[in-house]
């Protein structure tokens, strides 16, 4: 090999490692530096929904501590799928984060599953957590779970049942309180639960399973009743409500829970310090007091627990999903 070849081929690696030292330490540079731009949170509700309201009381609590401004995109759609691309289209740099709710984890086993994985993502911080809820039109007959109940046996298959999604979280359970009970039920799958209230009030549905927070307004105008609730305690909001599990079907818990997630591959001091804001926003006394004036326990988790619960839920989910889904 002569001496001018080797020359070449040892600038050639100098350049190599320099540029390479460069883009790291550009990087590291960037993470220590963030934010130096508005961060972006996604959510896949419609505005004023109990996700939206809570991510925009997050986001303007966030700011103080991030020093930038956080902004509340709607990305409405698909269960969910249309925030999940929009998410895995964007940089995984923590200038687009999104909020994220059981029914969206859920849908990753059913309606999402072909297009994206539980593995594309990374969790930040879960903010509440409440049960979900069965609930009547005030003017319904059914006036008790048991009245429900013994309809749908008398009747398989007449019950109209609305909720959000086809395999989603609200509707197996419906599926699991009619195996129960031995019948069959007529699920009619709405966008979210906004739109699952308003075919409620409508009368196009007889029953709806939904988060409590979607219809508390409904209740306390006497429009809406609620017959019972998952979890394993009453709602303080709902003390005269009884839980499934007080009814017998103590093997129906599931909950809806609300936080935050990213596109999986962000840099660990850009995470750091989302988790961070997250989690001192969630500490602001404004924050609290919006908390208990919409009746939302404290579901507040960091980043591990928070991931362990979704992957429980996942994994739960899917075989749910075997057993009911076809």
């Amino acid at each position: 090999m002569n001496k001018r070849r080797v020359t070449s081929m040892a600038v050639g690696v100098l350049l190599a490692a320099s540029l390479f030292s460069g883009c790291a330490s550009k990087q590291a540079s960037t993470a220590a530096d963030f934010p130096t731009k508005p961060i972006t949170i996604l959510n896949s509700s419609a505005a004023g929904s109990p996700t939206d309201v809570m991510a925009r009381e997050i986001a303007r609590h966030a700011e103080k501590t991030l020093g930038q401004s956080v902004i509340v995109e709607n990305a409405t759609g698909g269960g969910g799928g249309v925030l999940m691309a929009k998410l895995m289209k964007a940089q995984a740099d923590g200038y687009t984060i999104a909020s994220i709710t059981a029914a969206q984890i859920a849908a990753l086993q059913t309606e999402l599953k072909k297009d994206f994985s539980f593995d594309d993502f990374e969790f930040l911080v879960n903010v509440q957590n409440e049960p979900y809820a069965i609930a009547v039109h005030a003017d319904s007959p059914f006036q008790t779970m048991q009245d429900l109940t013994d309809y749908a046996k008398a009747n398989p298959g007449k019950l109209k049942v609305g909720g959000q999604g086809t395999g989603s979280t609200l509707h197996l359970i419906m599926l699991q309180l009619a195996d129960a009970n031995n019948t069959t039920i007529t699920w009619i799958p709405f966008g979210g639960g906004s739109e699952s209230v308003t075919n409620l009030l409508g009368k196009n549905v007889d029953v709806i399973s939904t988060a409590p927070a979607t219809v508390n307004q409904y209740v306390e105008a006497g429009q809406i009743r609620v017959l019972s609730v998952t979890g394993e305690e009453r709602m303080d909001s709902m003390k005269e409500v009884p839980t499934l599990k007080e009814l017998g079907y103590g093997e129906i818990l599931s909950t809806q829970y609300r936080g935050f997630f990213a596109k999986k591959g962000l840099p660990a001091e850009v995470k750091e310090k989302l988790v961070d804001a997250l989690t001192k926003a969630t500490q602001e006394p404004e924050f609290k007091l919006y908390m208990e004036r919409n009746f939302q326990p404290d579901g507040y988790l960091g980043p591990e627990d928070f991931a362990r619960l979704a992957k429980q839920d996942f994994d739960n989910i899917g075989e749910l999903v075997k057993k009911y889904v076809h």
